[in-house]
C-alpha cells in the first residue's frame, strides 16, 4: 500500500513539474526576442536592447506587478509594434529573460 502511494505521489509530482515548466517562459528565447528588431511586428529597426543595453537597469523590475504593461508600452511606442497578449509565450519568454537580468 505504501509503495502504491509513493508511486502515485511521484507520478503526480512529475506531472505537476511538467505542467509548471510548460507554462514558464523560456529565458533563451526571451533573450532572442529582446534583440529582435521584428518583435511583434515592429515598424522600425529598433529592438529592446537598443534602449536597454545594460542589465543592471532591470533590478527594479523584479518586484513590479505591471511588467506586462511596461513591456507592451515599449513594444507599442518605441518599436511601433503590436502589444503582446499577457499569456502569450512571447510575453512569458520576455519576462523570463528580463527577470533573470534583474538579479
Amino acid at each position: 500500500m505504501k509503495r502504491k502511494a509513493l508511486i502515485l505521489s511521484c507520478v503526480f509530482m512529475l506531472a505537476t513539474m511538467s505542467v509548471c515548466s510548460a507554462s514558464d517562459g523560456n529565458q533563451a528565447n526571451g533573450e532572442k526576442l529582446f534583440s529582435d528588431p521584428n518583435l511583434s511586428g515592429s515598424q522600425n529597426d529598433n529592438a529592446c536592447i537598443k534602449c536597454h543595453p545594460r542589465k543592471d537597469e532591470f533590478k527594479s523590475l523584479s518586484k513590479n506587478k505591471d511588467l506586462n504593461k511596461i513591456i507592451n508600452a515599449c513594444i507599442t511606442n518605441p518599436l511601433a509594434g503590436k502589444a503582446l497578449e499577457n499569456d502569450s509565450q512571447e510575453m512569458k519568454d520576455l519576462k523570463s529573460y528580463i527577470l533573470s537580468q534583474s538579479k
